[in-house]
């Protein structure tokens, strides 16, 4: 039998376990009703504390309690959206060796111009403060491209380590690539929404055209040539090849 105290101490903790995943259910709670909020109503328009609180099925002094401050409150809600958005990407950021480069490519752009348009006001809102957790300087548009970036670069080292290809010195080149994306998508969301703009499937392929032609450039200095029709697998078995062949 173990001593009182003991007991005790395990409720305790128990207790505060309890306490922190009821503060991180109502957090979440929160933080949904205010994207909700800024999803409905114009960018100029500030969504006060009340309307989030009431939003959320909450009393406004719940919403005080779980964060510092109104600043504190939007910081996370843009981090809120930027993990969000980065999942999404995630999702379909997966180098399927029977995939071709383009279908690879053409998944990932297609959710990420799919997201921006649907979600216009979040993405501009992302760009107007800091973001839990970052730098004052960072906004949600650099701290996503960086880890959509970064989780890209793992997937291609990943796959170059095991074939035994040095890519260090392209590693630049996915970070700027990101960053087209993001500045050709940006410029998407700001023009004006007429007959001559590009519906999203036209840009999710012009983007992927250019990652296209980024990779087969990169390849061909290194006497490489690929179809668009290669799938991945065979794409990285000529790679492998090429490597092994420099090694003799």
């Amino acid at each position: 039998m173990k001593p009182p105290g003991t007991m005790r101490s395990h409720r305790r903790r128990a207790g505060g376990q309890r306490w922190r995943e009821h503060n991180s259910t109502r957090q979440t709670q929160i933080l949904e009703a205010a994207v909700a909020l800024l999803e409905e109503n114009d960018p100029n328009v500030e969504v006060s504390i009340q309307q989030i609180a009431e939003r959320a099925g909450l009393a406004r002094s719940v919403v005080y309690r779980q964060f510092d401050n109104r600043e504190d409150l939007d910081s996370r809600v843009r981090e809120f959206v930027v993990e969000r958005y980065v999942a999404e990407v995630e999702a379909v950021l997966v180098l399927d060796p029977a995939k071709t480069f383009e279908e690879i490519v053409l998944d990932v752009m297609r959710t990420v111009v799919r997201w921006a348009a649907e979600h216009p006001k979040l993405y501009q809102y992302g760009q107007s403060g800091t973001v839990h957790g970052h730098a004052a300087g960072e906004s949600s548009l650099t701290i996503g491209r960086h880890r959509v970036a970064e989780t890209l670069w793992q997937q291609v080292s990943s796959w170059s380590g095991i074939l035994g290809i040095d890519v260090l010195p392209y590693r630049p080149v996915v970070y700027g690539m990101v960053g087209l994306v993001e500045g050709v998508v940006t410029e998407y969301l700001g023009a004006p929404a007429d007959a001559e703009r590009p519906d999203q499937e036209a840009i999710a392929r012009l983007l992927t055209s250019s990652a296209w032609h980024l990779f087969a450039g990169h390849a061909a200095d290194r006497g490489l040539h690929f179809e668009r029709s290669t799938a991945m697998g065979e794409a990285m078995a000529e790679l492998l090849a090429d490597a092994a062949n420099k090694k003799d």
